[in-house]
């Protein structure tokens, strides 16, 4: 399967710090793209992207390898998520 050239612009834009969240990530990318790549439908990673943490660390692996950056950079953008996310009637944790 041929690259999709705009896995290369993601990387470039990770590696500037100019993509900071998972959901920046298909401002580039489409989320069909990606996706079909990780052999899911379109709901569930509608709601992946809304919900970073609910990845499974195969998928980020597989994102992280096709846009050709390290796994742990896609974790840590998924982890900059769970810092700016509270949930309605739950405590912050401390």
């Amino acid at each position: 399967m041929i690259k999709d050239n705009r896995y290369n612009v993601a990387r470039i834009f990770i590696e500037k710090g100019e993509i900071k969240t998972i959901e920046q990530i298909f401002d580039y990318i489409p989320k069909s793209v990606v996706s079909r790549e990780l052999k899911t439908n379109n709901n569930r990673f509608t709601r992946l992207i809304s919900d970073p943490l609910a990845f499974k660390l195969i998928e980020l692996s597989k994102i992280a390898k096709a846009i050709g950056v390290e796994t742990k950079v896609l974790v840590n953008l998924a982890l900059q998520d769970e810092y700016k996310r509270t949930r309605p009637g739950k405590k912050a944790a401390r």
